[in-house]
């Protein structure tokens, strides 16, 4: 059997971060705009006798990272709580995939990843969504989006992640899709149809970002904070709301001062709760002033913190100006781009 190729894309929280679990603690429903990013992870994958992994490691020249093991539960829980072990994303799917089909094996092996890793842009759900759909498609299991999605999120938990429902998100690809979260159930996807082109321009910041401690903060700090909950719920559902129609009319200023609006927002109620978004980074960039007439607005991606920000471009040559000016003036930082492109009827 020849092997199966595989891509799946990073994601990017437009506007709604924090919304997926904070529906489960909170009295509204959650709801996010995501949409996936250009760049992605590709991969090939065969039947085996085992489970076994191999990816080279981002940003190396000729480095691999590799895991295997017996294809049983025993074996596979131990790896998933090996928090030394970069593919325990992976050995979580496995075990999902083993408990729910009885699968006997597979080998995947990672060609490139371009995603840069715990910067936001959810690389750990498309690992697990690469995963999931590796199984799907060489044993012919038939499986929908919506289940692939839940595989992938129920796997990435078994390692202790806290991660929310809106990272699988990326199984849709480049389609902007409104998620509504009720409850910890599966989330509601409804796609959106832009009606214009956006040009954004994701920045690696070249800092620390603490996922972990800034969720276990905020999650500590939601119950007794009626500002985090007011932000969090009905202040982002507003946001996303306008942010939704903008996208569907192709109103690129209105989206980029929904962004800006939106990291006020968060900074003066909901930053104060974790020393770990603080992001004195991400504020340099937003504030940095020559390129102010070149973007209509910014933000931080995903949990926020000195990770990844997004802005919202002017015109594709503004975001080379943009890109230019950044490479000059702050040299820590790296960009790649992301267009959501106008989509025709028909």
């Amino acid at each position: 059997m020849s092997p199966k190729r595989f891509f799946v894309c990073g994601r990017v929280c437009l506007f709604g971060e924090h919304s997926d679990w904070a529906s489960e603690l909170g009295s509204y429903s959650g709801r996010c705009l995501v949409v996936g990013t250009d760049q992605g992870i590709k991969a090939i994958a065969m039947k085996a006798d085992s489970f076994s992994v191999e990816s080279p490691i981002y940003g190396t020249r000729g480095r691999v990272w590799s895991m295997s093991c017996p294809m049983s539960i025993p074996s596979l829980q131990e790896a998933t709580q090996d928090q030394t072990e970069f593919f325990r994303y992976c050995a979580g799917v496995a075990l999902e995939m083993k408990r729910r089909y009885g699968i006997t094996g597979i080998r995947m092996k990672i060609k490139s990843m371009e995603l840069p890793l715990r910067k936001g842009v959810s690389s750990s759900a498309a690992v697990c969504i690469l995963m999931a759909k590796a199984f799907d498609v060489v044993y012919e299991l038939g499986m929908f989006p919506h289940e692939l999605m839940e595989v992938a999120y129920r796997g990435e938990r078994l390692t202790g992640s806290q991660c929310g429902r809106m990272d699988q998100a990326c199984i849709y690809g480049k389609t902007p899709v409104l998620l509504t979260f009720l409850g910890g159930k599966e989330p509601k996807v409804d796609p959106l149809r832009a009606g214009g082109n956006f040009y954004l321009l994701l920045v690696d910041l070249g800092g620390d970002k603490d996922t972990v401690k800034i969720l276990s903060d905020l999650r500590r700090t939601y119950p007794m904070d009626e500002n985090i909950q007011r932000v969090l719920g009905r202040t982002k559902e507003e946001i996303v709301r306008k942010a939704y129609r903008a996208i569907t009319h192709g109103d690129s200023e209105s989206l980029g001062g929904l962004m800006r609006i939106a990291q006020q927002e968060f900074d003066r109620y909901v930053a104060p709760a974790s020393s770990g978004l603080g992001s004195p980074l991400l504020h340099t960039l937003l504030g940095w002033k020559p390129i102010q007439d070149y973007i209509y607005g910014g933000k931080g991606v995903g949990s926020q913190g000195d990770g990844t920000a997004q802005l919202l471009c002017k015109s594709e040559t503004d975001r080379e100006e943009v890109k230019r000016i950044i490479g000059r003036d702050l040299p820590g930082m790296s960009c790649f781009q992301l267009t959501i492109r106008r989509r025709k009827d028909g």
